[in-house]
């Protein structure tokens, strides 16, 4: 397998808006991808991941998995890992049935917004769940965006992106439901924190307002690809 660089692809996922306070132009954090094509077959690494082709083995035991009408959505989360709470997350699709999936894509991302988080209404983190309701899950992809230029690690903030999957196997973001999720984290970071300092909790605030300006389309999302 071929090693690649992260951090530019990991940390760096989110644009400087402008200052707290001021209208903002373009949103804070934004997602990586728009749709994601689950391979025909195999578990592989999505192109300009950490790795080239397939992904390492996962346990059968280590996927969450829950059903979706015709097939069952899959999901594999390993971390967090050093200070840059970093995860290798693993999205399969499987037939009813079937142990472990027979195609489906791994990715890396980051968590070190939990620094200034630091607690959410469910936990562990999920990465699988029904956020609508409708009897079809939901794939849920944490990543964390930097509140300036030349942030520090606990500089970050941390965001949730929602993604549908049909069966074909094509995974694309949820816009309402993502923006949903940000109101929610954006009520933890309200939330004071026992025992933190006045600058921490100023720093949690303006997490918040960033993230309900795009909850409540206040900002505009910059263009991003799809794979």
């Amino acid at each position: 397998m071929k090693k690649r660089l992260l951090v530019t692809v990991v940390l760096w996922s989110g644009v400087v808006g402008l200052a707290v306070g001021q209208e903002t132009s373009v949103c804070l954090m934004s997602p990586r991808y728009l749709t994601i094509q689950v391979p025909v077959q195999g578990v592989t690494w999505l192109e300009g991941e950490l790795f080239d082709g397939p992904c390492n083995a996962i346990a059968d035991s280590g996927w969450v998995r829950q059903p979706a009408d015709s097939f069952d959505l899959l999901v594999a989360a390993d971390g967090p890992r050093g200070s840059g709470r970093y995860w290798t997350v693993a999205v399969g699709i499987a037939e009813p049935g079937e142990t472990a999936p027979r195609r489906g894509f791994c990715l890396v991302t980051t968590t070190v917004g939990w620094r200034t988080l630091q607690r959410f209404s469910t936990l562990p983190l999920p990465w699988l769940g029904d956020r609508d309701s409708d009897g079809r899950p939901e794939v849920i992809i944490w990543d964390s965006y930097p509140l300036r230029e030349d942030a520090t690690l606990p500089e970050y903030g941390l965001m949730a992106w929602v993604y549908e999957v049909n069966p074909e196997g094509v995974l694309t973001i949820d816009w309402r439901l993502s923006r949903e999720i940000a109101e929610e984290i954006a009520s933890e970071y309200r939330s004071p924190v026992e025992g933190a300092g006045a600058r921490f909790q100023e720093m949690r605030n303006d997490v918040a307002r960033y993230l309900e300006a795009f909850a409540s389309e206040k900002c505009t999302m910059r263009e991003q690809g799809s794979r």
